[in-house]
């Protein structure tokens, strides 16, 4: 068994799958059997791999390998949350401490975070950004200090780090166009209509490379579409649900509402409703895969959704790491994370593990093997 698969297989015990919210029916009932399944499955799997999880020796015990800090720029939902609890238990299971941090979406609490993680010397320091070029400085002090950087999901390209683990952002946005464009041609029977785009936080790489892979996609294939594009600083859902009702007011021609992480669906759904739309009217879409968004795929509100692997996106991290600390020397090249066959390229800010994204939608929204069908804490 591949240590990758292993540790991914011990970090679902962090994480209690939940069934769906459905009536009872034949479908719920298959579903939840299946739900029940999958736990039992990786449950095993994590205590038959324990040994190898924790060789050389069975004896391990966290923090014996040393301490390694994670700084997340938020817990404010579940994918954050998730990602947090992937990141402590995976680093738990091969004899690390680890230390989260939340910065609360202020870079300059993460900035003074990071001073603060680099001041105990630690083994490495996992950061995911609040802001990609704001947290450049605290970057470089920590590679100057000795201490290897490993980026989660917000790419940092502004400066040299280590290792960088993320899925890939354009190519969640080509899916997305990919999937759009047909539905105003199913729609219209030619490919036009009105896309209003919902970004997060501009300083944030993850929805500007989803945007650029987006409407790079639309040009190309569908250049007749207008997309309309809005930021929401901060990645409030309130500044998610302000864009979309300022453009409702203005524009009653909206055909679909493409939605950067749809943990704040609800807040536009809400929206949607004060304008007496009802599900369907608008086709909403997002990215992600969490909870939130697959509920409101089983609602009928939202799709379908381009989700990120994030337990193989973590295991990317874990499964990399020894190299990292002793400095190896990477090869590119495709490997397999967690039956994902992902790209490990050499970037010139350094060597970067690139995920695949996939579709979400009703067809396969009951998955127990998504990582949105499991509960999180928010805010843990």
């Amino acid at each position: 068994m591949s240590r990758n698969r292993a540790v991914i297989g011990a970090w679902c015990l962090v994480l209690t799958l939940t069934g769906c919210q459905a009536a009872a029916s034949p479908s719920a009932t298959q579903t939840a059997l299946a739900t029940q399944t999958a736990l039992a499955t990786q449950t095993a799997l994590a205590t038959q791999t324990a040994s190898e999880l924790t060789s050389p020796s069975a004896s391990i015990q966290p923090g014996s390998s040393g301490v390694i800090y994670y700084l997340s720029p938020n817990l404010m939902d579940e994918w954050q949350a998730g990602s947090k609890l992937l990141i402590e238990q995976g680093g738990e299971a091969l004899g690390y401490e680890v230390r989260t941090l939340n910065a609360n979406n202020v870079a300059s609490e993460q900035a003074n975070q990071m001073d603060t993680a680099i001041s105990q010397h630690p083994k490495a320091i996992i950061v995911a950004a609040v802001d990609s070029s704001t947290i450049i400085p605290s970057v470089e002090e920590a590679k100057a200090a000795g201490i290897p950087v490993v980026v989660y999901d917000r790419e940092i390209t502004g400066t040299k780090v280590d290792f960088t683990s993320v899925t890939g952002t354009q190519k969640m946005g080509q899916i997305a166009a990919d999937q759009i464009g047909p539905l105003l041609i199913k729609k219209y029977g030619t490919a036009r209509g009105t896309v209003l785009e919902v970004m997060g936080d501009l300083g944030d790489s993850y929805t500007v490379g989803i945007d650029q892979g987006f409407r790079a996609e639309m040009t190309k294939d569908f250049p007749n579409v207008n997309v309309i594009v809005k930021n929401s600083p901060g990645w409030t859902a309130e500044a998610a649900a302000d864009a979309v009702d300022s453009q409702l007011t203005t524009n009653k021609n909206i055909d679909i509402i493409f939605l950067h992480s749809e943990v704040r669906a609800p807040a536009v759904i809400t929206v949607l409703q004060a304008h007496n739309l009802k599900a369907g009217d608008i086709t909403l879409v997002g990215t992600d895969g969490t909870p939130t968004g697959l509920a409101a795929i089983r609602d009928g509100w939202m799709l379908e959704t381009v989700q990120q692997p994030v337990p193989q996106q973590v295991a990317g991290i874990w499964q990399y790491m020894s190299d990292v600390l002793a400095k190896k020397t990477f090869s590119p090249g495709s490997v397999d994370i967690g039956g994902l066959t992902s790209e490990l390229t050499l970037e010139s800010w350094g060597p970067t593990l690139t995920l695949p994204g996939g579709v979400i939608d009703a067809t396969n929204v009951n998955d127990p093997s998504l990582w949105g069908n499991l509960k999180v804490i928010v805010g843990s």
